[in-house]
């Protein structure tokens, strides 16, 4: 892959990673040439940490908690794969990613603070998505000046990973290119 012309990378994260996407966006808005945020949200909902991280819960109980978070309708392979993912994260690494998505990340009062001129943010969500719906991504979406939001019909919580080829539609930003204001042009794919 080239190195991008403004020598800076592009932050691209899905889940808790999506939240730290708009973290370092927000804290380090010189660090990214743009970040992607996908099933973002101004914060995590509520959640029982502890479920994940017990003598008694297995990773059977992992791989179907993962099935749950799979949109029915992607290839079942990928679906597995998944999951199968999910399984192979011990539990205390489990809970800390959770700590961070439910507990840690909250963007309440801070939206303002964004400089999208300096680290464009887009934003990306499945309307299959458990944890962050739509609707949660749009509203962080309009209170962040300049971001930009694209739903993503037959997209769940790990689109990229179980429907690729759906997911690709969406997700084809060129971000080495800039817009006269200094903006990435935003070329997301028609829904």
């Amino acid at each position: 892959m080239p190195r991008p012309a403004s020598g800076k990378a592009g932050f691209h994260g899905k889940c808790a990673g999506g939240f730290l996407a708009l973290d370092v966006a927000l804290e380090y808005p010189d660090k990214f040439r743009a970040v992607i945020a996908v099933g973002a949200a101004q914060r995590g909902g509520p959640a029982t940490l502890d479920t994940f991280y017990h003598p008694n819960v297995t990773n059977d109980y992992r791989r179907t908690n993962s099935m749950y978070f799979c949109a029915p309708y992607s290839p079942e392979k990928y679906r597995r794969a998944v999951t199968w993912g999910a399984m192979q994260s011990p539990g205390p690494i489990t809970k800390g990613d959770l700590y961070y998505y439910f507990r840690e990340h909250d963007l309440t009062g801070k939206t303002d603070k964004f400089d999208t001129v300096r680290c464009p943010v887009y934003l990306l969500t499945g309307d299959y998505n458990p944890t962050s719906s739509v609707e949660d991504t749009a509203a962080l979406a309009a209170q962040i000046k300049g971001a930009k939001f694209n739903a993503l019909p037959g997209m769940s919580h790990s689109g990229m990973a179980e429907n690729s080829a759906v997911f690709k539609k969406f997700f084809n930003t060129d971000y080495s290119t800039k817009s006269p204001d200094n903006r990435a042009s935003n070329t997301y794919a028609d829904n």
